[in-house]
């Protein structure tokens, strides 16, 4: 089994090396630990910091809002001022849309981000518009078919990245510890095959978190 295991020391560095987060931010991180909820790591949410000052992005899709932890690392981005930037972010489960809502509030981002709760495959083609930026963090198995639904909302130029790329190693050498996990090990592989073979896309995926593959449309 390949395992992508980036020594703890390093990936303890590197945090240590991100700005402060605010106190919420450790609120959400320590309810997501008790309840078992999956998050970006911190140096995922500065990478989307990054990439969205570079990108100067303003409409921003997310697929996958969890509670509210990774548009919130976008929407209280320091480098967001002097732009109207607009967060459309999609849930499917209840319970953690109404747990995002709750801290949209109290972060004050309410006029920033707006939560759709909802399966995506069926809300996306209700979206009006295109979008200069995409995050996709939503569920492994149907990655390819989200995809393949965003592709045309994303703007030439356009910046798509793309979480839990490298599922602990498993992709590499196709293997599952479950059964269970086939599907979603086979279906994030043939993604990245996707996005190498992509005649209208630039792509490079690093080993931050579980993976990250970033990608602009030409």
């Amino acid at each position: 089994m390949a395992e992508i295991k980036i020594p703890e020391n390093i990936v303890n560095f590197i945090q240590q090396l991100l700005p402060e987060r605010p106190p919420l931010f450790a609120e959400i991180e320590e309810e997501c630990k008790r309840d078992y909820i999956p998050l970006i790591e911190p140096e995922v949410g500065q990478l989307l910091r990054v990439l969205l000052g570079i990108k100067q992005a303003e409409r921003i899709l997310e697929l996958g809002t969890g509670i509210g932890y990774s548009a919130l690392w976008m929407a209280l981005n320091p480098g967001n001022e002097g732009r109207q930037i607009k967060i459309t972010t999609l849930e499917i489960d209840q319970s953690r849309y109404e747990r995002a809502c709750h801290y949209f509030q109290k972060a004050g981002v309410t006029t920033v981000v707006t939560p759709l709760l909802g399966d995506a495959n069926k809300l996306i083609p209700q979206l009006e518009g295109t979008f200069d930026f995409v995050f996709m963090d939503a569920a492994k198995g149907q990655y390819p078919e989200f995809f393949q639904k965003v592709w045309p909302l994303l703007e030439p130029g356009g910046v798509l990245v793309i979480d839990n790329v490298l599922m602990n190693g498993w992709v590499i050498d196709m293997y599952w510890p479950e059964r269970r996990k086939k599907t979603m090990v086979c279906r994030v592989r043939k993604l990245l095959e996707m996005l190498k073979e992509h005649s209208g896309l630039l792509t490079t995926t690093l080993p931050l978190g579980d993976g990250v593959a970033i990608c602009v449309k030409k």
